[in-house]
């Protein structure tokens, strides 16, 4: 049985590129036997950050917010997707990550960066 890996993806302008970033490493993944889930902020719709997840008091989180909390427990790790903006991490990305604390805890995770730069995201990385 392959492992539960998020893929969470940063971008948000209508002309990205990382969407094509994020379906190739899903492709990958799911061609060895893995089941990545894309986190897509675009199709989530986060708002931005007020609270974290762990500030609301127990079952009172908005309900996207429970559902990434609970596919974040059950996961084996996590794939970042990101792109470099001003030579830092996404904001959409940041908002993202922003929102969780201790469900990320003693999990591993990788980061795919990408930029038309001539630095390939490390900056964002």
């Amino acid at each position: 049985m392959g492992l539960l890996l998020p893929v969470l993806l940063g971008s948000v302008r209508s002309d990205r590129q990382g969407i094509k970033a994020a379906r190739y490493v899903l492709k990958l993944l799911e061609a060895r036997g893995h089941e990545p889930v894309l986190i897509d902020p675009l199709e989530k719709k986060l708002p931005l950050l007020d609270r974290m997840y762990k500030e609301y008091p127990k079952g009172k989180a908005p309900k996207l917010l429970e559902e990434l909390a609970t596919l974040y427990r059950r996961a084996d790790g996590f794939v970042i997707v990101t792109g470099e903006y001003n030579q830092s991490v996404q904001p959409a990305l940041k908002n993202l990550l922003d929102h969780f604390l201790e469900e990320y805890f003693w999990r591993p995770s990788t980061i795919v960066s990408y930029s038309a730069g001539r630095f390939a995201g490390v900056r964002a990385a």
